[in-house]
C-alpha cells in the first residue's frame, strides 16, 4: 500500500517528476528525461446540496452539459468553508438541503456514480445573480516584465501563473486578506504553491483575494545550468542534472530552516528541532524516517554522495522536505 501511495503522490506532484529538461541538454549535459506533469486546474463542481448522514455533500445542478452535475464531496478536516460575500468562515451547521454551493475538487474522482472526491475550498451563502469568486493555485512567480528604465517605475500589477495554464492578474491595489489570521499579506506572498480565492468585478479584473493557508515549507526551481532556487534565492550548491536530477540535500533543507548533520552510520541527518525528519546513507535506496506512521521512504533513485555533497533525486526530497516545485 505505501508503494501504491508513493506512486500516487510522484504523479500528482510537479516537485516529483521533476524533469529538468531539454533546456539542459543544450550545455552538454547527460538528462534521463521525467514524464512531464501538467498542472492541473481544480475543478469546480456546484449545485443543490443534500447533507449526507456521512457529513458528505451531495451536489446536483440541473446542467446536462456538466460532467460532474452529480458528485458526493467529502470535506476533509479543516476545509476552509467560505461566505461567498463576506470572505470570512460559513458555519456549514447552517446550510439546509436545497441551498447552493460551490466547492473546488481535485483531479481524482472515484468511479462510482455519482463520482465521489474531496474539496479544497467550500463556497456558500451565495446572493441570486451574485458574481461566486474563483479558486486558483499559483504556480510560479510573477511574469511581470521590468522595463529597463531607471529607477524602474512602481509596480501596479503581478502577473502569475495558475494551474490550467492561464496567467491571473492581480492589481497591487488589490484587497489581499489571510485565512483566518490578523496578518498583514500583499501580493509578494503570493507565492508558487499557493492557494487563493479571488473576487473579480464585472469587467473580470481581481478586486479581493483570500490568501489560504501556506500547504509546503518552500518553493524551488531549477534552471538548465543546474543553478538551484528556493524561496526566490539562489542556492551556491548546484543540482546534478544527469540520471534522474539530483538536489543538493543539505544546501536545500538548510535554506528551509532544517538543521542537517552528518552522523556515522546514519548518513545524512535532517531535524526540525529536535525531531528526526529523516536519515539516508549513500547508496542506500530507502530513508529512514522513525516515528514516522508511514514508516520508512523509499527513494526512486539512490543517496550519491560526490565531493562531500550528498544528493537526493529531486522528487524524492520535495517530498520529504515538503517543497513545491515549480517551473519557470
Amino acid at each position: 500500500m505505501r508503494r501504491f501511495v508513493k506512486v500516487l503522490s510522484l504523479a500528482l506532484c510537479a516537485a516529483a517528476l521533476l524533469s529538468l529538461p531539454a533546456m539542459a541538454a543544450e550545455d552538454g549535459l547527460l538528462i534521463s528525461p521525467a514524464p512531464a506533469v501538467e498542472s492541473l486546474a481544480p475543478v469546480r463542481v456546484w449545485g443543490k446540496v443534500t447533507k449526507l448522514e456521512s457529513g458528505s455533500l451531495l451536489l446536483k445542478n440541473d446542467n446536462k452539459d456538466d460532467i460532474y452535475s452529480e458528485v458526493v464531496v467529502h470535506l476533509p478536516e479543516g476545509v476552509p468553508c467560505v461566505d461567498a460575500v463576506t470572505g470570512l468562515p460559513m458555519d456549514m451547521g447552517k446550510v439546509k438541503d436545497g441551498d447552493t454551493l460551490y466547492a473546488w475538487v481535485g483531479n481524482a474522482m472515484t468511479m462510482s456514480l455519482p463520482p465521489q472526491t474531496s474539496a479544497l475550498i467550500v463556497v456558500g451563502n451565495i446572493p441570486a445573480d451574485y458574481k461566486v469568486p474563483e479558486f486558483y493555485k499559483i504556480t510560479g512567480t510573477d511574469k511581470t516584465v521590468t522595463p529597463a528604465i531607471y529607477p524602474a517605475p512602481e509596480r501596479t500589477e503581478v502577473n502569475l501563473p495558475v494551474a490550467g495554464g492561464e496567467t491571473l492578474t492581480v492589481p497591487v491595489s488589490a484587497q489581499l486578506t489571510p485565512w483566518l489570521t490578523k496578518n498583514i499579506v500583499t501580493v509578494d506572498d503570493l507565492v508558487p504553491g499557493s492557494q487563493i480565492l479571488v473576487w473579480k468585478d464585472k469587467d473580470g479584473k481581481v478586486e479581493k483575494v483570500l490568501l489560504l493557508p501556506y500547504g509546503y515549507r518552500g518553493y524551488y526551481t531549477v534552471n538548465g545550468k543546474g543553478e538551484v532556487t528556493v524561496n526566490g534565492e539562489k542556492l551556491s550548491v548546484n543540482a546534478r542534472l544527469s540520471g534522474p536530477g539530483l538536489l543538493p540535500l543539505r544546501a536545500v533543507a538548510e535554506a528551509v530552516n532544517y538543521d542537517v548533520a552528518w552522523v556515522k552510520g546514519q548518513g545524512a541527518v535532517v531535524k526540525e528541532g529536535d525531531k528526526v525528519l529523516f536519515s539516508v546513507l549513500p547508496g542506500a535506496e530507502t530513508a529512514k524516517r522513525p516515528g514516522n506512521e508511514d514508516g520508512d521512504w523509499e527513494l526512486t533513485a539512490p543517496c550519491v554522495t560526490e565531493e562531500g555533497v550528498t544528493y537526493l533525486a529531486a522528487g524524492d526530497l520535495s517530498l520529504l522536505l515538503n517543497l513545491y516545485f515549480y517551473s519557470e
